[in-house]
């Protein structure tokens, strides 16, 4: 089931730096029929566009080391994709500075869902017929529920502990950029201090795990990869 009158299912890009925002839109969009894909930060956004297309980003202002305006502004010298802009600013002048720097409408947080949905329906009127041999990039080979700690890999079921499916979502969100191991231990344990030995062994044990489940040989990993402060998805496909 599609929300948009047309009956076209969108590709969505959803960038916001908080995670009950990723998860509840994530939630809606998927409800509505659409596939979407999260990042957690500007500079992980911008990394995914490119390797990724979509028809439709929604997109926060108010974010870490890269804000939303700048990532905008950077978005519009490599797609033409429309953005929606998703903050807690109402104010008259970010919103007029976001419609000249490219963005296609704004919505205030917070906002009931159903006003979102419209919005997207709105902006997907003007796209370009889509063109159904385009390919749907790498997400649609890697479907995650957090909900029962499941992932759908190119059609096949694997099964995931919760820990791992935190990590493995984290690392999603951050799809081809390094995410250091004090992230990936916040996003599996929490915030409990432990010591920096401890914190590193969990890390790792865990996404040896991980690797086991997904990749061809773990002893030479190609999805998840180590970098020199953490680990990086880069999925086929």
């Amino acid at each position: 089931m599609s929300s948009t009158k047309t009956g076209r299912k969108l590709r969505i890009l959803l960038v916001d730096d908080d995670a009950d925002t990723r998860q509840l839109v994530t939630m809606i969009i998927e409800k509505a029929g659409h596939k979407i894909q999260t990042a957690g930060h500007g500079q992980a956004a911008l990394t995914l566009l490119e390797h990724e297309t979509f028809d439709i980003i929604l997109l926060d202002i108010m974010m870490p080391e890269v804000d939303g305006l700048n990532v905008l502004e950077s978005i519009r010298r490599v797609s033409t994709a429309p953005v929606i802009m998703l903050t807690a600013l109402s104010d008259a002048g970010i919103m007029e500075q976001s419609y000249f720097m490219g963005a296609d409408d704004y919505i205030v947080k917070p906002f009931a869902m159903s006003k979102l949905l419209e919005r997207i329906d709105r902006v997907a009127r003007t796209l370009p017929p889509q063109d159904t041999a385009q390919p749907s990039g790498w997400s649609s080979h890697y479907q995650l529920n957090l909900e029962n700690n499941t992932l759908v890999r190119g059609g096949i079921l694997i099964d995931l502990n919760p820990t791992e499916a935190r990590l493995l979502s984290c690392l999603m969100d951050n799809v081809y950029s390094e995410v250091p191991i004090a992230t990936l231990y916040e996003a599996g344990w929490g915030g409990e201090v432990l010591p920096q030995r401890t914190v590193q062994a969990l890390v790792e044990n865990t996404i040896r795990s991980l690797q086991n489940k997904l990749e061809e040989d773990p002893q030479k990993p190609q999805i998840i990869t180590r970098t020199e402060n953490g680990f990086c998805f880069i999925p086929e496909g």
